[in-house]
């Protein structure tokens, strides 16, 4: 199995504790909604991924925990987003994870499933090496390309890295389902 495919290779299957080694956190006191407890608190949480250099930040939550959860949640979805792993096509079969998460040929990974960064990495992946077609897309996943549609337009960020990747490829961007 390819190391892009493998659980060990991959940022997206850090757990909390290692993706969390990998970053400075900063805390720091956030403007906004809150109260006067808002000022007095330091419970905004920056995360700097030292590897990539991504930062995210989480604010909306009085709570350090939560915004410290928040931020690790937006560090995944960053890291699926922006980065790309290789994939052989010759070689390539959906790994064991994503077939857990393959049901009647849909993708069933919601916003708060532990893999759906990893889904959403994954599609993109095969994105660049299957020349932008979502269905291409779909047929190596087993899935439908309305499954693979769905997924993509599920944040704005995974439809816009789709639509970077068929651009740099020379191709028209997707729309939207109405």
């Amino acid at each position: 199995m390819p190391a892009s495919q493998s659980l060990g290779g991959s940022y997206r299957f850090l757990t909390e504790d290692q993706l969390l080694a990998q970053c400075e956190e900063d805390h720091y006191r956030a403007s906004g909604p809150g109260g006067q407890k808002r000022n007095k608190t330091s419970n905004a949480v920056r995360l700097r991924h030292r590897p990539t250099g991504f930062i995210v930040t989480a604010t909306e939550s009085r709570s350090l925990k939560e915004n410290r959860l928040y931020a690790i949640r937006r560090m995944r979805l960053k890291l699926a987003t922006d980065l790309r792993e290789p994939i052989d096509p010759v070689r390539f079969e959906p790994p064991d994870w994503f077939l857990s998460i393959r049901h009647d040929g849909r993708i069933e990974a919601s916003p708060r499933h532990a893999y759906y960064p990893a889904a959403a990495g994954l599609v993109l992946d095969l994105m660049k090496a299957l020349g932008g077609n979502p269905a291409t897309v779909a047929i190596n996943l087993g899935v439908s390309t309305t499954a693979v549609i769905k997924l993509l337009e599920s944040d704005p960020h995974f439809w816009t890295t789709a639509n970077t990747i068929r651009a740099d490829l020379g191709l028209t961007h997707l729309t939207h389902r109405r």
